[in-house]
Formats: C-alpha cells, structure tokens, sequence
C-alpha cells in the first residue's frame, strides 16, 4: 500500500461523481453503471468517485451499494483512483464500510459527516476522527452545509488533520467556495487540501485560491477536463470556456434532485445510458425544463454529442 502522502497526491485534476443508472422499473443497470465508468476514462479524467449526492446513494440499498463498489473497482482496475463514499450517520457503520472499502481496494474514503437531529460539533468532529483512524487510505471530507446544515470552521477542520494526517482533503460543496478555500489554505499551511464540488460554479476563482481538484457529473467531465486544463495553463481561456459552460451549470444546479435528473438526461443523449429513471422521489423535468436543456446541449455539442439510441449499443 502506497504511503498516504503518495495517495493523497494522486487526488486531483478532475474526478467525477458516478450516477446509478436504473431501468424503467427502477432496478440497478449494472451494463449502464459499466458505460458510465468507461465513458469517464475515455473522456480523460484523472479519478472517479461513487455515492457521492450525485450517485442518489441514499436511495440505494447497503448491498447495492457493495456491489457497485466491487463492480466499480474491479472495472477501473488501477487506471485511476477509486474514491468511495461512505454517508452512514452511525459512526460504527460509517468505521465498518470504510474498513471493507480499503480492503476491497478503494484508493480513498470521502466521507457525509452525520446531521440527522443534528448530533453538534463534538459528534461531528469524532465522527470524522474515528473514520480517519480506522483506515490507512487519504480520507476527503465532504463539507455541503446547505445540504446537510452541519457548519465545520476551517480551524476545526485543521486541528483534526493534524491528529489525522490520512484525513487529507476537503470537499467544499458550498457557493460561494471561495472563502472556505482560502480559509483551509491559511489555518493548515496549504496540508489540507481543497477539492470543490457544486458543478464547478466559480472554479476560476476556486483555481487561483488553490483548489486541486473538482467533482463535476459524468455528462461534462470532457468538458471539465480541458476547462482544468486551460484554467492552469492559459488562465484567461480557462475562463472564456467556463463562461460558456455556467448557463448549463447554473440551470443544473438549481437543486441536488434537478441535478441528478439533467445529467441522467444529457447520459441518455450521449447514448451512455438508456434510461433516465430517478428513484422516488425524484425531480421531474417539465417540457420547458428539456427544452432548455436541449438548447444548451446544442450549443456545447463540442462536449455533449448526441448519439441516436440502438439496441446493440446496450447489449
């Protein structure tokens, strides 16, 4: 096993959160969930991560989501690195599927603190600890207050690193990211690491502030692989791309349920997926909802190609 430094190193670039597709009645698309991790190889991204909000874990079952697990890291292979996910709100559980993660072959845990009948500061702060020390993988945090109402300071983020040095990164799913980035940067001396997630919204800024990494959706992650790209090398066309991207990532990121209903959507056009079933409850698109999407997808063809459907292509 590589020294956690080393492992921590190979997280960034652009990793994807993975969706779970489900046929028409809502049942695992095992072949589906395949195109979707071939496609984001092929589309040059540096990792992939599963059951992120993206995934609609928390509408999967504990021996669904094992077995994506398995599928998933057997699939990759060791081609990039493999981040699972844990968003159990029991600190026993989130230890015990941690430890089966790393021995399944995971390359790193990112782990939901608890918020449910909200367990305070201390429950938060132990939970993250107790994860941390139960494996020898780099840990990511993920840090959504808005979704989950659990506010962390960059300080006390800090000072668990520094009792855990596995728990090496920060996923910052909070609008604006800046703030929080450079707050992270400051409070640790840059050992503690930012990966920002929420589409990417104000990933320019995010870039100069010292992000390392980002978690878009599948659908875009061509896209976001040259918008991370020019956003190092050639800041200022880093930003004209990212600026014909934000109508898109702002009509998705209208909802976490929306989101995962319009990149299903965009999967389906790219004949990566055959259908967009959500499980209930789900986010419906209305006519003007795929009409406006349809808009966008036309005028970023360059990353969102549409495929005619056929049977052969899902066998």
């Amino acid at each position: 096993m590589p020294e956690t430094g080393t492992a921590a190193s190979s997280i960034s670039g652009v990793i994807p959160v993975l969706p779970t597709p489900f046929n028409d009645r809502g049942e695992v698309d095992e072949r589906g969930f395949a195109r979707v991790v071939e496609a984001s190889l092929a589309d040059g991204v540096n990792g992939v991560v599963m059951f992120g909000l993206a995934s609609e874990a928390y509408k999967l079952t504990d021996d669904e989501r094992r077995r994506l697990s398995m599928l998933l890291i057997e699939q990759v292979a060791g081609r990039v690195p493999v981040i699972i996910s844990v968003i159990h709100h029991s600190l026993e559980i989130a230890i015990r599927e941690s430890a089966w993660a790393e021995k399944a072959g995971a390359d790193a845990i990112m782990v939901m603190p608890p918020y449910l009948m909200p367990p305070g500061e201390a429950a938060v702060r132990n939970h993250i600890a107790g994860v941390a020390a139960a494996v020898d993988l780099p840990v990511i945090v993920q840090y959504a207050p808005a979704q989950t109402g659990t506010n962390l300071s960059a300080d006390t983020l800090t000072e668990i690193h520094r009792t855990h040095p596995n728990f090496t990164h920060v996923k910052v799913d909070l609008v604006p990211s800046g703030p929080m980035i450079t707050s992270l940067r400051n409070c640790s001396g840059n050992s503690l690491l930012a990966i920002v997630g929420y589409m990417g919204l104000h990933l320019p800024d995010d870039i100069r502030r010292g992000v390392t990494a980002v978690m878009p959706t599948v659908s875009l992650g061509r896209a976001f692989v040259q918008l991370f790209m020019l956003l190092q090398a050639r800041a200022d066309d880093g930003w004209r791309l990212h600026q014909r991207l934000l109508p898109l990532l702002n009509f998705m990121m209208q909802s976490v349920e929306m989101l995962i209903a319009v990149e299903k959507q965009l999967l389906v056009r790219r004949g990566i997926i055959r259908s967009a079933r959500c499980r209930a409850p789900a986010w419906t698109l209305d006519s003007f909802h795929k009409a406006e999407l349809e808009q966008y997808a036309v005028e970023l063809a360059e990353w969102l190609p549409a495929f005619l459907p056929n049977e052969e292509q899902f066998a």
